[in-house]
């Protein structure tokens, strides 16, 4: 499934590897940059970006992998294939 997202620049925590959080989740590799449109032709996902839903009435924040190029596009909005899973409880997940 594609989800409009807006990229957070918040979100790192101590001793957490967001990309591992996120396989543990899913049960998936993360692979390839989520992003639709990724500035790097979608190399090898690096980073678990920090995201929110496009929508001004959920303010839940989620994680997806993308390159490093992309997650350091902190505001903007774009699209990004799924799943994306909940920081507050990894059983919480967008398919």
């Amino acid at each position: 499934m594609i989800y409009t997202v807006r990229n957070l620049k918040e979100g790192s925590r101590p001793g957490t590897n967001w990309i591992e959080y996120w396989e543990d989740a899913t049960g998936l590799t993360a692979g390839k940059c989520h992003r639709v449109d990724c500035l790097n032709n979608h190399p090898d996902a690096t980073d678990g970006a920090h995201v929110q839903l496009n929508d001004p009435n959920d303010h839940r924040w989620f994680i997806v992998p993308l390159c490093h190029k992309c997650n350091c596009q902190y505001g903007d909005v774009f699209d990004v294939e799924g799943p994306l899973v909940s920081v507050v409880n990894p059983t919480v997940i967008l398919w």
